[in-house]
């Protein structure tokens, strides 16, 4: 009795593991992401984000060595920085052997909205595209859900750089669109919704 009791709860434990490693990987993506920690985020949340990378795509994720922040995306006489600027300055960094590159940093990032110049934002990235960036900055404020929310902007911007359009199909989908502020961030899940996983299975 005591043998078939440990059988089965063996069993149970490789069928858990199983469901659990099918979960986690969203899309087999047999593609390669180059992580350039930038300013002085912490080694901790690169390590963080590239193990998330590899666990939701797929993907292939390596870590380049650490640079400053580009001056001439700086805004003048302050201390942020544009994103489209500095979409641009990375798709310079980005080595031959890679197919995308995330910038990571702790500066405030901004972009135009609407008739706002220099609009705060969580992240950029291409729709498709080589390059993104997401920022610590904003999520600071969120305490111990930092590394949370800063994962999901990086998971939502990675997604754009593989096609995916904003998706207003599930309120947990993870690409759905922030409009301009975090409250989207408290209902998303490392999720996405099936049209978005259709999406990239079909590319």
């Amino acid at each position: 009795m005591r043998f078939f009791l440990t059988a089965f709860l063996a069993l149970l434990l490789i069928a858990c593991q199983s469901d659990t490693a099918t979960k986690l990987v969203e899309a087999e993506d047999s593609s390669s992401t180059a992580l350039l920690p930038l300013s002085d985020v912490s080694d901790r949340r690169i390590q963080l984000l590239a193990s998330e990378l590899r666990l939701f795509y797929g993907m292939k994720v390596g870590v380049l060595p650490r640079k400053s922040m580009p001056e001439n995306s700086r805004l003048k006489s302050t201390d942020r920085y544009s994103a489209p600027a500095m979409l641009e300055w990375l798709k310079k960094q980005k080595p031959s052997n890679y197919d995308r590159i995330m910038g990571v940093t702790t500066r405030d990032i901004y972009t135009r909205k609407g008739p706002y110049p220099h609009w705060g934002i969580f992240g950029l990235g291409y729709k498709p595209g080589e390059a993104c960036i997401v920022s610590e900055f904003r999520l600071k404020q969120f305490g111990n859900r930092t590394d949370t929310f800063l994962t999901l902007v990086t998971l939502h911007e990675m997604g754009h750089n593989l096609g995916l359009p904003h998706c207003a199909k599930h309120p947990s989908c993870l690409m759905n669109d922030a409009k301009g502020t975090a409250k989207t961030l408290f209902s998303e899940k490392k999720w996405l919704c099936r049209n978005c996983r259709a999406f990239l299975k079909k590319t």
